[in-house]
């Protein structure tokens, strides 16, 4: 098994993300032993964002001259996506702010997916060319979410399952400590109610 562990808090002490991402990679590999793990930390070295040449080349644009820091961002481009389709599970540390990821992680994201690459078009729909994969999402949240009133202000866990979904990766299970800033539930408790869920993840 070839794990690409992603973590995009900036984070680096006190992160319930980071935490919980690395929870669930060493119950992965506890489970699966001689499992390879990638890691990427885009808090710590977060991706460029997609510049318009890099679009434009990706798009098989032919005019576009490459000076040397277009290529080190087309070389990274490409890494990224090499890693993401070598790996056959995708654990992903994505707190919530205001509402949706955090740009560095968004970033990524436009990096790899990319038409022709990891989806394309027919006339019957997009299809995904990266498929057969799992997904693990470590979502946290300070308030709550996940309710019928709160649903509506959530733009982070849906909008990750539809991209990976875009690519191919249907497989997508979100692993979520909530209300992580509430006295009533806390940092402790809603990372156990997260272990709890990836643990009937794993059972099924």
């Amino acid at each position: 098994m070839k794990i690409l562990h992603l973590d995009s808090s900036p984070f680096t002490d006190g992160s319930v993300t980071r935490e919980l991402s690395a929870m669930i990679v060493a119950e992965l590999c506890s489970r699966n032993p001689g499992a390879q793990v990638t890691y990427r930390d885009l808090g710590v070295t977060p991706p460029p964002h997609l510049s318009a040449a890099a679009m434009s080349l990706l798009h098989n644009a032919q005019d576009e001259v490459i000076t040397p820091q277009l290529q080190a961002e087309l070389d990274g481009i490409y890494q990224s996506i090499e890693e993401l389709t070598a790996c056959d599970v995708l654990v992903i540390g994505a707190p919530m702010y205001n509402h949706s990821i955090p740009s560095n992680l968004k970033a990524w994201l436009d990096q790899v997916c990319q038409k022709g690459l990891t989806f394309r078009y027919t006339p019957q729909g997009v299809i995904g060319l990266i498929p057969g994969k799992t997904a693990f999402i470590a979502s946290s949240r300070g308030g709550i979410y996940s309710t019928p009133e709160t649903l509506p202000h959530d733009f982070q866990e849906p909008y990750l399952a539809s991209i990976l979904d875009l690519m191919g990766v249907a497989d997508c299970h979100i692993i979520r400590a909530e209300g992580v800033n509430r006295k009533t539930i806390g940092r402790e408790k809603a990372l156990a109610e997260g272990r709890d869920t990836l643990l009937q993840c794993l059972s099924h």
